[in-house]
């Protein structure tokens, strides 16, 4: 293959490429708020989780996997560390095998963050400017797992 073409496919891939400019955006994001978390000892992808918890009650970790779009052994992974602070109980459902609800420690800790969560909030939207902040936020709503 010619070199001029290999590096013209480089170049169209390294600036046009909308996976690579998401997922760049997304490790961004996550530092603003993993950063304002960092105070009560949870990520955002915890909160996320708790959120989802809370959201969608009796959920079954299989249903999380789905609601979230995370690999069954990150949630598994997650669940496991979360249980063990006490936020998250797994409870025993007769025909639908495992539920999950949050503790009142987990309630505690979802309503402790939100000031953190909205900090980190205005936060992104001043890295990204409000009229692109709220562009993006509507953009991704069909993204919304809830």
């Amino acid at each position: 293959m010619k070199e001029a073409r290999w590096r013209q496919v480089g170049h169209r891939i390294a600036s046009e490429c909308l996976a690579i400019r998401v997922r760049r955006l997304g490790r961004v994001i996550t530092r603003i708020y993993d950063a304002a978390l960092a105070p009560y000892g949870i990520s955002i992808a915890q909160v996320n989780l708790l959120a989802a918890i809370a959201v969608a009650r009796g959920a079954r970790p299989t249903d999380l996997t789905e609601i979230l779009d995370v690999e069954k052994s990150t949630l598994s992974r997650d669940l496991k560390r979360m249980e063990a602070l006490g936020w998250v109980r797994s409870d025993r459902a007769p025909t639908r095998g495992r539920s999950l609800a949050l503790t009142a420690a987990g309630e505690r800790m979802l309503v402790e963050v939100g000031p953190a969560w909205e900090k980190a909030q205005k936060m992104a939207s001043a890295e990204l400017g409000k009229q692109p902040f709220e562009q993006l936020r509507k953009l991704l709503l069909p993204f919304a797992p809830l």
